[in-house]
């Protein structure tokens, strides 16, 4: 019956053959826990129809961009894609998208700014054989190709080789076009060097959560260096207010679905510290995802570790868990299948948030 209502809401796909389990997570209790930084910003990470919206944006990523239009997320998403990018090299994608639920709406009066614009750059999961390839690149290597300053890089700082170097191919050819677009879509202040009224999200899903971080990565670094600003120099700075008027570019938020650990604890902490300092990251997974749960014990082997925050969401609904609350562990019971506890669904890969994030051929 769930691989039946699965086929219907998703009739425009053929899916990977594997069989849905029939078996449903039952929660005790669903908690939804706002850390401090995921409250003192404009855009919520965590409000139920923003993560919605990323989920979508990281689904319909994996369309052409003439095909998005084909898919029912699109029709009730409230997005707009405006261009989509493919690195030839790692064949790694990309499309933006405008946040259409906020840019409409106009300003309450004349003398009032409008509405913020959220652009919002889904980074595509593996969709081919060379996506498939960048995954198993998985060496630890110096993190030289991160548009850091070497002088500021810390010494042993590694990186996962295949996510390293798709982020940089895919960000040679989406850095111009998303400067085009946030010169197209803000508002210029006075002075004419501060972007107004424009938020920029990373998103995506498996391959593209890990290529969305390091882009955001290669984000800052553009604008830092077009703006003379030293990462290090910006954390060191006490003032908050003193922290945002340094920055002409809206600090990017980070929020990726499925998305593997890449990185040393070196860098991980480097890259939340420094180079990504403001930005709200926020990893969800889920313990039913195949590739996350058989993956784990090989990235702790080789001593990577998340850059953001990693919460537990629901694969088939809008929802955050948390492990805790007041000291009251969440309850999430797991029936037992003819395969034990071992995580085998591969299609529970690409459920997240109630949505299908993953590849499909069209039917038509």
């Amino acid at each position: 019956m769930a691989a039946m209502n699965f086929r219907r809401q998703h009739h425009d796909t053929l899916l990977i053959p594997f069989m849905m389990t029939a078996h449903t997570m039952l929660i005790h209790l669903l908690v939804l826990i706002l850390p401090q930084s995921f409250v003192t910003t404009a855009f919520n990470p965590l409000s139920p129809t923003n993560l919605r919206r990323l989920a979508e944006a990281s689904s319909l990523s994996y369309l052409s961009f003439d095909k998005i239009p084909t898919s029912p997320y699109y029709s009730s998403c409230q997005l707009e894609p405006l261009l989509q990018v493919v690195d030839p090299a790692s064949e790694s994608g990309a499309t933006i998208f405008l946040d259409k639920s906020t840019s409409s709406s106009p300003p309450a009066s004349l003398s009032s700014s409008p509405s913020r614009q959220k652009i919002i750059v889904a980074c595509r999961g593996s969709a081919n054989p060379k996506n498939f390839g960048t995954n198993l690149k998985f060496n630890l290597v110096p993190a030289t190709k991160l548009s850091l300053s070497p002088n500021k890089l810390p010494p042993d700082a590694t990186i996962h080789e295949g996510f390293q170097d798709a982020s940089l191919g895919l960000w040679k050819v989406l850095c111009p076009r998303l400067i085009n677009v946030l010169n197209n879509r803000n508002q210029l202040t006075s002075t004419g060097n501060k972007i107004e009224n424009v938020e920029v999200i990373f998103t995506g899903h498996s391959l593209g959560a890990a290529t969305a971080l390091l882009c955001s990565v290669h984000y800052n670094s553009y604008f830092r260096r077009r703006n003379n600003v030293d990462a290090t120099t910006i954390a060191k700075q006490e003032d908050a207010t003193t922290k945002a008027t340094t920055s002409s570019y809206p600090t990017p938020t980070i929020v990726t679905f499925g998305g593997p650990k890449l990185c040393n604890t070196i860098l991980a902490r480097y890259l939340r510290t420094y180079a990504l300092e403001g930005s709200q990251i926020l990893h969800l997974v889920h313990d039913r995802d195949p590739i996350l749960a058989n993956n784990q014990k090989l990235w702790d082997s080789l001593g990577f570790e998340n850059v953001g925050v990693e919460m537990q969401c629901d694969p088939y609904q809008v929802a955050v868990l948390d492990a805790s609350l007041d000291g009251t562990k969440i309850i999430m019971e797991k029936k037992r299948t003819f395969f034990g506890r071992f995580v085998w669904n591969i299609v529970d890969h690409c459920n997240y948030m109630g949505v299908f994030i993953g590849p499909r051929v069209l039917l038509s």
